[in-house]
């Protein structure tokens, strides 16, 4: 292979990568913190491999930057949380399957409520390991998903109050619609409903938590004592670029091949490309199989020593195209940047427009891009705009 002539970071594992700004991470908690209420308290959600960002990895910085609580949406990942070094309170968001709770209680991890049938399990296997087990209720305030329908709540805190082996320390619903004021409304008014009939009872846990990230950017009301935050930690929006965070994640691959092929010459499975004139392809190994939709085909482009190139042909499994005709000295070894943007250039391709060219949201692409890509982590210099 030929040395690259540009400087750059590589994965020794293979010739495409992700990589992960800290310094984004950091500076979009302090944007994030700086929109509450004093005193009110931040999970970070971390489910999905911390929406592929690697969540075990970003543990250590997370609890340096002062989180004071974990979200998982299961006990696998809580407990490759608490393997990593969480030291602050790990919730599973999701049920916990009968079979998991003893080990979900072994490692210490949180538990979430969401139906009466659930009380007795915990409890069980608490008692059983001589343990107490920590416990959120989450209340069904209109999304109808999961959770304890509101006149249900009363009889559940009851339930647990019989048993020594449960300490209810959190009562939690989820909003559908955070970027809708109405619909927040509605559901907030009902999350109060509860609210008020525990303090009523001498029965309202220690942390409320209603608000997602953007219900806490937006909807002051819903703060309570704890906000659960995932996809602005990251610097992503669900649709468009983020005005107020800065994305964390490039995604990154080094030309393993160049092609030349003459005007006319059609190329990849399908031929769905054809080129107008002689034309030099790079082969970038990098296809649907690391996340990649292979809808984005001939829609998508790169960054590579300033230029914008364009993807070419059907994106494969492993491998894509890209036209570098216009491109001088390229060689193989030299990297081409999908997502993100290069040292010294203020040009940057967003995960926002792929999400838009496919009519999906961030979120997905984002746990997408985890399946296969090793994850590199690194301290950028940027300025945010």
């Amino acid at each position: 292979m030929l040395t690259s002539s540009q400087p750059s970071q590589t994965s020794v594992r293979r010739d495409a990568w992700v990589e992960i700004d800290l310094n984004a991470i950091e500076y979009n908690l302090a944007q994030i913190r700086s929109w509450l209420k004093p005193g009110t308290e931040l999970m970070a959600v971390v489910k999905g491999d911390a929406y592929g960002h690697g969540a075990c990895e970003l543990t250590p910085v997370l609890q340096a930057s002062g989180v004071n609580a974990f979200g998982v949406a299961s006990v696998d990942e809580g407990c490759q949380l608490q393997s990593a070094g969480a030291k602050v309170p790990v919730l599973v968001l999701g049920p916990c399957p009968v079979w998991a709770i003893r080990t979900a209680l072994e490692a210490d991890l949180s538990l979430t409520i969401s139906a009466i049938s659930q009380i007795a399990d915990i409890a069980q296997e608490a008692k059983d390991l001589g343990k107490q087990a920590r416990v959120h209720l989450k209340v069904d305030t209109g999304m109808h998903r999961l959770g304890l329908a509101t006149n249900e709540v009363k009889q559940a805190v009851e339930l647990i109050s019989r048993h020594d082996e449960l300490n209810l320390v959190g009562l939690y619903s989820h909003l559908a619609e955070a970027s809708d004021s109405q619909s927040t409304e509605k559901q907030n008014k009902l999350f109060q409903a509860v609210i008020s009939e525990l303090i009523a009872l001498e029965k309202l846990p220690e942390l409320v938590h209603l608000a997602s990230g953007e219900a806490a950017r937006f909807h002051a009301e819903t703060h309570y004592d704890l906000v659960r935050v995932g996809l602005y930690m990251y610097g992503l929006e669900p649709r468009q670029v983020s005005e107020i965070v800065h994305p964390a994640m490039s995604v990154r691959g080094r030309i393993n091949q160049l092609k030349e092929v003459a005007a006319g010459e059609s190329v990849g499975y399908g031929f769905t490309w054809t080129a107008k004139r002689k034309s030099r392809l790079a082969v970038l190994p990098i296809g649907y199989a690391d996340g990649v939709d292979r809808k984005l085909s001939n829609q998508i482009g790169g960054l590579l020593m300033g230029h914008e190139v364009k993807q070419v042909g059907l994106i494969s499994m492993d491998q894509m195209l890209f036209d570098v005709t216009d491109v001088d000295q390229v060689c193989v070894g030299d990297v081409i940047t999908l997502i993100g943007s290069e040292d010294g250039s203020d040009k940057r391709l967003y995960l926002a427009d792929w999400a838009n060219k496919l009519d999906t949201i961030t979120y997905e692409l984002a746990c997408r891009l985890r399946i296969r890509l090793p994850r590199m982590y690194t301290r950028q210099k940027w300025q945010h705009k």
